[in-house]
């Protein structure tokens, strides 16, 4: 038998069938499942505990905040897929607000060019994360968190500190809108979901990708440039947030830089939860969905228990822990890819 090749009676990337192969069905189940449960059990304890919960105002209000915090999370999933992690999400939100409410003057018929300026801000951002990762091996964490001290400090230094700007009105519809009593960010989050999830689980990019951040050493040794696949999701994370600013500009019509603080926890938090993991190359954009539905509930139930800010943090904090921690315990989907490299199949 030649080293490597998949033992007799089973296929390829099939595990064999046995005890191992149970538990992989287990680990399945369980990773699908307990965001679905987490949800359930957040949805009782608020029909319990703040019966108002389930008035509109505050159910349109979950929904916006799952297209929000969904369009971020979604590029943060693709930069956890390859081994990364994003910290400069929430800044480059705020960076949108500010290029938007400084290029326009509140002038509608400046808002093309002042979002086609805001796009290639964002590139620049997820370009330079991206660089600073493959070209100068710097880890994720440390390049994310320096692009975030310096975009957040030009934010800071334009507003000083305080609201200030305006927003045109056109904007307005993709923050405040509705389309079939749906807040149109949460049709934006569908739509972009809908649509990464079919380039990842079906084409070849999606494929290449998966491969990376399961093994990215042995994946670029197979011909594979998996360090323009690396930049790629960085710079789709930086687009993404841009798309995420316009959403909250369109939603607060000014600039708030304290308001798009939170999303980097927040889409890394949503992300977690939902089972993506940490180390590259697991996980699926319907378990962010989850994960993004989930989080946006549990956030919306603490402010209608009068939580300030600092007891959402703490929250979302163990929350991202305790799924970790399940992470670490090895109830997580694995990737297809992972199978295969299990199996002996490359």
């Amino acid at each position: 038998m030649t080293a490597g090749a998949p033992t007799q009676g089973t296929t390829a990337g099939t595990p064999a069938a046995g005890p191992g192969a149970g538990r992989d069905l287990l680990r399945r189940a369980l990773s699908l499942v307990a965001p679905l449960a987490g949800l359930a059990v957040v949805l009782v304890l608020a029909a319990i505990t703040t019966p108002g919960f389930y008035s509109g105002g505050v159910l349109r209000l979950v929904l916006f905040q799952v297209g929000l915090i969904g369009v971020t999370a979604i590029g943060q999933t693709l930069v956890l897929l390859v081994g990364g992690i994003d910290l400069s999400i929430g800044a480059v939100v705020g960076l949108t607000t500010v290029i938007l409410a400084e290029y326009t003057q509140g002038d509608d018929d400046r808002l093309l060019g002042a979002v086609l300026l805001a796009l290639g801000a964002g590139a620049v951002v997820g370009l330079v994360n991206g660089l600073l990762v493959v070209r100068r091996q710097v880890p994720a964490f440390v390049a994310t968190f320096a692009t975030f001290v310096l975009v957040q400090g030009v934010i800071t230094a334009w507003t000083r500190g305080a609201p200030s700007g305006d927003i045109p009105g056109g904007l307005g519809g993709l923050g405040t809108g509705r389309w079939l009593g749906v807040p149109v960010p949460t049709w934006v989050f569908l739509a972009v979901a809908v649509v990464t999830g079919v380039v990842l689980s079906r084409t070849g990019l999606g494929r290449r990708l998966y491969a990376t951040g399961a093994n990215a050493r042995a994946t670029a040794l197979s011909g594979v440039r998996t360090g323009w696949i690396v930049v790629g999701c960085f710079v789709a994370a930086a687009l993404l947030a841009v798309l995420a600013g316009l959403i909250n500009a369109g939603y607060i019509g000014y600039v708030d830089a304290r308001l798009s603080r939170s999303l980097d926890l927040n889409s890394v938090a949503a992300a977690v939860i939902g089972g993506i993991a940490l180390t590259g190359g697991r996980g699926r954009i319907g378990q962010t969905v989850a994960g993004v539905v989930l989080l946006a509930v549990l956030l919306a139930w603490l402010r209608q228990l009068g939580a300030g800010a600092g007891a959402q943090l703490v929250v979302s904090g163990a929350v991202i822990l305790l799924a970790v921690w399940l992470q670490s315990s090895g109830w997580t989907v694995r990737s297809p890819r992972r199978n295969k490299q299990r199996d002996g199949v490359r």
